[in-house]
């Protein structure tokens, strides 16, 4: 019995031995929740600007004064080819002084520093001015060539291209001729050329060659803005300067 009681608390003083040699555990320590870090604000990259264009013009075709002589007059005036002194004086009566404004020329080298590589052949350029010429007659192309010369940019030149087609189309609506018929037409045509090209001497090839060009034009401006007494005058004239009696300000 002594023998057991002894083992009992030779065991019980090994437990209590082990567990006082146990360090007591570590009591953690609570860290204090970081703050967020804050973050630079991202670099925007600075905005392009894109560039306006030019407002829309619009041509008062009210400004047109010009009947089926002033038209055929004009294009041929404003041409270089054509400087014979005599003829010069005769066309600027006919087309309300058309020569006041800047050659097609002049226009053409201005379009093609604008259009840099879209250009056209020059002389694409000059036969397409010819055109317009007849086809919005002298007042409203002289407003079409100044929107041209003051042209910096080619969304500016093209504005003034957009306004001239434009004034086409209203013109063509807003007809202020008598409705001439197109056998009488074709008959002013031919007489008008014969008379020009007399007139210009040793440039009548460079007339002939103008006329031509817009001769379907011209037969149009004379059934559309081509009076009865303007034509039957201009019929009855034997020059250019008879010619020039004839032309009607509308």
């Amino acid at each position: 019995m002594r023998t057991a009681a002894i083992l009992v608390s030779l065991s019980l003083a090994l437990a209590c031995g082990s567990d006082a040699g146990k360090a007591a555990p570590e009591k953690k320590v609570a860290e204090a929740p970081k703050a967020p870090e804050a973050k630079a604000p991202e670099a925007k990259a600075p905005e392009t600007k894109a560039e306006a264009k030019p407002a829309p013009l619009h041509l008062d075709i009210s400004h047109d004064k010009s009947g089926v002589l002033a038209r055929a007059a004009s294009t041929l005036e404003t041409s270089e080819a054509v400087t014979n002194p005599a003829l010069k004086e005769h066309l600027a009566e006919l087309s309300h002084h058309a020569e006041k404004g800047p050659t097609n020329e002049a226009l053409c080298t201005h379009m093609a520093k604008l259009m840099a590589e879209k250009a056209p052949p020059l002389l694409d350029c000059i036969h397409a001015l010819e055109h317009q010429r007849v086809h919005v007659g002298p007042e409203i192309f002289n407003e079409v060539a100044q929107c041209v010369t003051e042209a910096k940019t080619l969304d500016e030149l093209l504005r003034c291209e957009d306004a001239e087609k434009e004034a086409e189309q209203e013109l063509h609506v807003k007809k202020h001729g008598t409705g001439v018929e197109p056998e009488t037409c074709t008959k002013l045509f031919t007489h008008f050329e014969k008379l020009a090209m007399a007139d210009a001497g040793d440039q009548a090839k460079a007339v002939e060659e103008i006329l031509e060009e817009v001769r379907a034009d011209i037969l149009e401006a004379c059934a559309e803005q081509g009076t009865r007494a303007e034509v039957d005058c201009a019929l009855n004239a034997k020059d250019m300067k008879a010619l020039g009696a004839c032309s009607s300000i509308l």
